[in-house]
């Protein structure tokens, strides 16, 4: 009855107030509903609850803490945005943990290492923390130097490049947490956070097709506190198609992945795998797709700045001047 209520306030109303109100109470039915979720046992019914609220309040303070320095300071340069972007992931590790990442809760569930309750739980809490921690930072947005913006796919590319982007993106992320988290490199806090750190900045920095986001949850949370209601599949299927399904499958299979390598490896030889594989998603990207990909998205724009011109440039058949060493 609830979740039919939500759905028929928000198909009705034009009040994004409204929508974020109704949304909201979506995200947190299976808290609501924990004890039902864990068949009736009220143990394992808070525990769940716990896990949400968890998510939720995570989820919101990772996206003010870690998208908050390049807003606040403007660019730094990429070595001052990586310390800073290291700090806040331990700040927000540290005051509230959780998975804070659709990403991540499915690989666990891939891996057999939660269950299928504990996913709708958890990603339901971190699509609502997402889209409260974007509104607290748009709010705070005159007090910043730069700009509070968010991840979008190259208008520019075919769907299939977006689509490999996150999902390398993803895989290389999940990867990560796996090798780096799950081994004893995790009883170093610091140097789990900084490794893991490490490979999250380099997917910002190469996997430029799609922003990228490596996180549905941060994804879609940004474009419903931009524009008051959760994007459509008419206007966002580039969205869909990559932090949905490419996030989504990249996550599942680095999943499956570290669940052999677990059986069948060694404790050092799984962080060798995990580093393995890392390196393989990597340059599958950077070195490969990425180069055909910015060959296309360069081309797009060059046709359309040649579209551009002024009849009597096109007259003289003089090119855009930002595209004439081309």
């Amino acid at each position: 009855y609830v979740l039919g209520f939500a759905v028929v306030v928000y198909g009705a109303t034009a009040s994004a107030q409204a929508k974020l109100g109704v949304s909201l109470l979506a995200c947190a039915l299976p808290a609501l509903l924990s004890t039902e979720l864990a068949s009736g046992d009220h143990v394992a019914g808070d525990a769940l609850a716990n896990a949400w609220l968890q998510e939720f309040v995570g989820t919101a303070v990772m996206v003010v803490l870690t998208c908050m320095p390049g807003a606040l300071l403007g660019h730094l340069g990429y070595q001052v945005e990586w310390v800073f972007h290291w700090l806040m992931m331990m700040a927000a590790d540290s005051l509230t943990g959780g998975n804070v990442n659709p990403l991540v809760s499915t690989t666990m569930v891939a891996a057999g290492r939660d269950s299928t309750k504990d996913w709708v739980v958890k990603v339901a809490a971190q699509c609502g923390g997402a889209v409260v921690g974007w509104k607290l930072l748009i709010a705070a947005g005159e007090f910043m130097v730069g700009d509070v913006g968010g991840p979008s796919p190259d208008e520019h590319l075919p769907l299939f490049y977006v689509f490999w982007s996150e999902c390398l993106g993803g895989a290389t992320l999940c990867l990560a947490v796996w090798a780096f988290a799950t081994t004893s490199i995790g009883e170093v806090y610091a140097a789990k956070m900084g490794l893991i750190n490490v490979t999250l900045r380099t997917i910002i920095v190469y996997f430029g097709a799609t922003g990228p986001a490596v996180n549905p949850a941060l994804a879609f949370g940004y474009d419903f506190a931009v524009d008051g209601s959760w994007p459509t599949m008419e206007a966002k299927s580039p969205s869909y198609v990559a932090y949905w399904a490419g996030g989504m499958i990249g996550a599942a299979v680095s999943g499956l992945v570290w669940k052999v390598i677990t059986q069948k490896l060694d404790e050092k030889a799984q962080i060798g795998a995990g580093v393995a594989l890392i390196g393989v998603c990597l340059a599958a990207w950077i070195f490969v797709l990425a180069v055909e990909a910015q060959a296309i998205s360069d081309d797009t724009a060059f046709g359309k700045a040649m579209a551009a011109r002024h009849p009597v440039t096109k007259l003289f058949g003089r090119k855009p001047k930002a595209h004439r060493e081309l």
